[in-house]
């Protein structure tokens, strides 16, 4: 054991203030104050997007520790952590301690680990598993190499994929792999780029209309349906795959997915303010809406031989319920209000968190047959 690792461990073990660094030592949960810290001798890079757990994971191992070790030193309980099966929650005094551990400021801390921006009050530690639909991806390889080598970083992913838009790298359940290259597939990779420019322009109601949107493509590669055939085969044969893969659909779809979510999106404007798709009050054109998202898929075609039913599926669900009589006494929508944020609609009233198949409200699952649906909620009939 070298004599770096030697003298923090024998500063956690004892209690010892000041050991290498100053750093203090932690027995059990006791918490630590902040003024009472000292900068580790080492720091790590920090990547943007990564959790708290696996940034103290790497600032441990750079240090000679264990994760525990850093868990301690910023109030919580001394324990081994995860972070691809758990998040550590951080108190505002528990973010301040680790930015001192760090040598980085609480400002950089929070603009890199998503999870740090919604710290609660106080210097509360909590570790806890991530639930069903959310959780980490690993860093992508070429960028961990880039960067010197050592630990990756593990990096939060609200629907467990993410792309790394640098390299072209799918990150996140791919078969038997953790990554694949989309080099081939720069559609994919624009498609995330749109994507997160949508869920700025749109915020959190962004990710249900994400979610409606994977849904109506789930139902259309399910049933061999628009561009089953054509595009979204291509792209499982550059996958290398000789018969359709589940773990592949979000791949395949995902350049669909964010089209249609967009023309979601146009459409739930109108619907905010008791308009139709060309903006009248009196009557509702869905026929054109879904004509129009055949135009802006370039699937017209596949929409008109069937194409259309699942987006009528989604339309039962968010009908306009808003009287004839309201809608003709009401203003038009303010100027400027594409550029705003959108505010949850029925039957999306309370944004749930989790994968997209438990946000939407469609209820059909990938890889379940069409006919085990069970329709229920707001919108569908009994």
């Amino acid at each position: 054991m070298c004599s770096l690792e030697w003298s923090l461990r024998r500063s956690l073990r004892f209690g010892v203030r000041g050991g290498v660094g100053g750093v203090p030592g932690c027995n059990g949960s006791a918490e630590v104050g902040v003024d009472s810290l000292r900068a580790l001798p080492l720091s790590v890079r920090l990547v943007a997007g990564e959790s708290v757990a696996s940034f103290m994971r790497r600032l441990a191992a750079a240090n000679g520790l264990q994760a525990a070790d850093v868990v301690g030193y910023v109030g919580g309980a001394r324990r081994e952590i995860d972070p691809q099966s758990v998040e550590v929650r951080l108190g505002t005094a528990a973010i301040e301690g680790l930015s001192v551990l760090a040598g980085r400021s609480v400002e950089q801390l929070r603009r890199a680990l998503p999870t740090a921006r919604r710290a609660g009050g106080g210097s509360a530690v909590r570790v806890v598993v991530w639930p069903p639909g959310q959780g980490v991806v690993q860093q992508c390889e070429i960028c961990c190499r880039a960067a010197g080598g050592g630990p990756p970083a593990w990096l939060v992913a609200v629907q467990e994929f993410d792309v790394c838009r640098r390299h072209a790298r799918w990150l996140g359940c791919a078969g038997s792999r953790s990554q694949v290259s989309l080099s081939e597939l720069p559609e994919v990779v624009l498609a995330h780029e749109r994507r997160q420019r949508f869920e700025r322009r749109v915020g959190p109601y962004g990710q249900v209309l994400l979610a409606d949107a994977f849904q109506v493509a789930v139902y259309w590669w399910s049933c061999f349906q628009m561009a089953s055939m054509g595009r979204w085969a291509r792209r499982e044969a550059v996958l290398g795959l000789t018969r359709r893969r589940l773990w592949a659909v979000p791949i395949v779809v995902y350049p669909e997915v964010v089209t249609l979510a967009e023309a979601m999106a146009v459409r739930e404007r109108q619907r905010c303010y008791g308009r139709g798709f060309d903006g009248q009050t009196t009557r509702w054109y869905t026929g054109r809406w879904t004509r129009w998202v055949g135009e802006r898929l370039e699937l017209s075609d596949e929409v008109a031989a069937g194409g259309e039913r699942a987006l009528h599926l989604w339309l039962m669900a968010h009908r306009n319920s808003i009287p004839v009589v309201a809608r003709l006494a009401g203003s038009p929508p303010p100027p400027g209000y594409r550029a705003q944020q959108m505010q949850p609609l029925v039957p999306h009233r309370r944004v749930v968190e989790g994968s997209w198949e438990r946000m939407s409200c469609l209820p059909w699952r990938l890889g379940e047959p069409m006919t085990s649906v069970t329709w229920e909620g707001e919108g569908f009939p009994a």
